[in-house]
């Protein structure tokens, strides 16, 4: 930058020589020496940072797709092949064993739903007066408050509301003669099964039952429902009853539509009555609330979708899935050779034309390579090799894929498939052991902690069933195990140690998964629980898998210390120190050449009135000269 552009020159004194253009140069041959080479560096560090980004990116990609095949999830996932009816759909989770089984549908689960008559509006008041009447449903009694005003939509709402999502209303536009609207109200249980059944009741009297006003067994009429004079309970006595709110009520039991054929047909009905579902599996009769069941067989969930007419069936194969596994193997070979070759350009050399990839010569970069391929021409322990599979290396040092020799492999031998490529987790796992019966004579009130996770035992001497009732001897110390184990069990964060009291009493803590055990707390409450501090070293190791080998070398590569994650930092940290450098150098020479402007005016000013002095003595010469003529 230019000192100055507005004069060229300093002074009238100096002529051209202490010119202002002269201390550009002067400043511009500086900086294209001393910062210029930096400014090069810096560039040349953001595109290497810029191109190492892609690299890492691309062995991120590889590693996730090697991780693929070695996983053990891979290798356990299951297909269920169905034949037959199709009255059921079955999935299956990974790790399920395989097998077959036969599935016959007898019944579907049903909801319980019911329709009112029509109603030529939605917003049409229901009711002449104001009722409350209740619906029960899954051992529940629920009330419901309307009133004159209470339109067909808002009886809807206030039903939904009242049964806390139990029962479902909603409003049907059913249509009607030349296109007329008419309107119906729908009921349903929310879920379906024979535990889901409604009954309606009437309410002679509330008092602090939660019903607001009375009704009858004609009240629901207004909906187009016709109920027998309700039942006596099963006590006997009046025909009355008491709801779980204390409400006095009337049990009512809908008509026949035989029985109701005088009322004409816009009346309300039954749809569809409550039901389980009943099917048979492998021969054996199998009852559900719901059509979907996935407590049958742990893993395999069943959708059922029909019923089966006579002697139909659905049959069922679960088997190991080999779905994905070539698409897992395709991906993983499309990013190693995207790797390869995003190293390659990185890393070549033209020695025509002089030009180089960002990493030519960097050894961090250019052994990635050497390193991968060690892996990839290597040989198993059973003297197995990639290309047993139908994967083989090109002479450009790219990975090709013969999908009929992999398929062949899979479908065939997935056995040695999954042998080669897989990896297995073990697991050694720890137990504490309490070193004494726990006394349940006493208070155990204490802070235990596991793993960091603090629990808050409270177990009184004096130890009371949920009704409030003290209980004794073994009654007692079965309660007060159980509410230690369930102490324990409940904790949040404590999924991977269970906790149980072998045969002499006395308590045990065990882990899964390889988890550690730290056991923390006071020594006294302690001693109590037949425990002492200590930590006990649960371990997870991978096991075995060709690609082992190679997971761990890119962990070696982009892990947390790897050697592309160091360089990573080492070009952070060059970058921050060249900057730091050129912003010195920059400062330096605009401080050296602020000075020498500053010097070169004086030198100005100094010069001018020597010239001037100089000019006035060539005067007094020159007059006296022409004096003496």
């Amino acid at each position: 930058m230019a000192i100055n552009t507005e004069k060229s020159q300093l002074g009238v004194g100096s002529g051209n020589i202490l010119s202002w253009d002269t201390i550009d140069k002067l400043k511009e041959a500086d900086t294209k020496a001393l910062v210029k080479p930096l400014e090069t560096k810096i560039q040349d560090n953001l595109t290497k940072q810029k191109d190492l980004t892609a690299i890492t990116t691309l062995l991120s990609t590889f590693k996730a797709n090697v991780s693929n095949l070695t996983s053990d999830n891979t290798y356990l996932r299951r297909d269920a092949n169905a034949t037959g009816s199709g009255s059921v759909s079955v999935t299956a989770n990974a790790g399920v064993a395989e097998q077959n089984m036969s599935l016959s549908v007898q019944q579907l689960a049903t909801h319980d739903s019911y329709q009112s008559k029509t109603f030529s509006l939605r917003n049409e008041s229901v009711f002449n007066t104001d009722v409350s009447f209740g619906i029960s449903i899954g051992g529940k009694d629920y009330v419901i408050n309307a009133d004159s005003s209470t339109t067909l939509e808002g009886l809807a709402e206030k039903i939904n509301e009242a049964t806390e999502g139990k029962v479902q209303a909603k409003i049907l536009n059913v249509g009607g003669a030349a296109g007329a609207e008419s309107f119906r109200l729908v009921i349903q249980s929310a879920e379906t099964g024979s535990a889901n059944a409604m009954s309606f009741y009437s309410i002679s009297s509330g008092g602090s039952g939660g019903a607001s006003h009375t009704s009858d067994d004609t009240t629901l009429e207004a909906l187009g429902f016709y109920f027998d004079k309700a039942s006596a309970p099963s006590t006997g006595g009046t025909q009355t009853d008491k709801d779980s709110h204390g409400n006095t009520i009337q049990r009512l039991t809908l008509k026949k539509p035989d029985d109701i054929k005088d009322k004409g047909d816009n009346v309300g009905s039954q749809l569809d009555v409550a039901k389980d579902a009943k099917f048979k599996y492998n021969g054996i009769d199998i009852t559900r609330s719901s059509n979907t069941v996935d407590d049958l067989i742990l893993g395999v969930s069943l959708t059922l979708n029909k019923v089966d007419k006579e002697g139909e069936s659905t049959n069922v194969n679960i088997t190991q899935s080999t779905e994905g596994i070539l698409e897992d193997i395709q991906a993983m070979v499309e990013s190693y050779n995207s790797l390869i070759n995003n190293i390659n350009e990185a890393t070549k050399y033209d020695s025509e034309t002089g030009l180089a990839g960002t990493f030519q010569g960097v050894r961090e970069i250019t052994s990635i390579t050497t390193e991968l391929n060690k892996i990839i021409n290597g040989v198993s322990k059973d003297g197995k090799s990639l290309a047993d599979f139908g994967i083989t290396l090109t002479k450009d040092g790219l990975l090709t894929l013969d999908s009929s020799v992999l398929n062949d492999m899979i479908n065939t031998k997935f056995d040695e498939f999954k042998s080669f490529f897989s990896s297995e987790t073990k697991f050694t796992n720890v137990t504490a052991f309490g070193d004494k019966k726990i006394e349940w004579n006493e208070d155990i009130k204490g802070k235990l902690t596991i793993n960091g996770v603090e629990i808050d035992i409270n177990i009184e001497k004096d130890f009371k069933d949920k009704d409030g009732k003290t209980l004794t001897n073994g009654e007692a110390e079965k309660a007060k195990k159980n509410a230690l184990l369930k102490a324990i069990a409940n904790a949040s964060g404590l999924s991977d140690i269970s906790a149980s009291f072998d045969k002499d009493g006395k308590l045990v803590l065990k882990g899964s998964g390889g988890v550690d055990i730290e056991i923390k707390g006071d020594s006294n409450f302690l001693d109590k629980l037949g425990l002492k501090e200590q930590k006990l070293d649960g371990k997870t190791e991978i096991i075995g898998g060709f690609f082992k080998g190679l997971n761990d070398t890119i962990n070696g590569l982009i892990g947390t210390n790897g050697t592309l994650t160091t360089y990573e930092e080492n070009l952070t940290n060059s970058h921050k120190s060249l900057t730091q450098s050129k912003e010195q150098r920059q400062k330096e020479l605009d401080t050296k050449y602020t000075t020498m402007a500053e010097k070169w005016s004086q030198y100005d000013t100094i010069i001018a009135k020597l010239e001037s002095q100089m000019n006035t003595v060539n005067g007094m010469i020159e007059a006296a000269r022409n004096a003496n003529k």
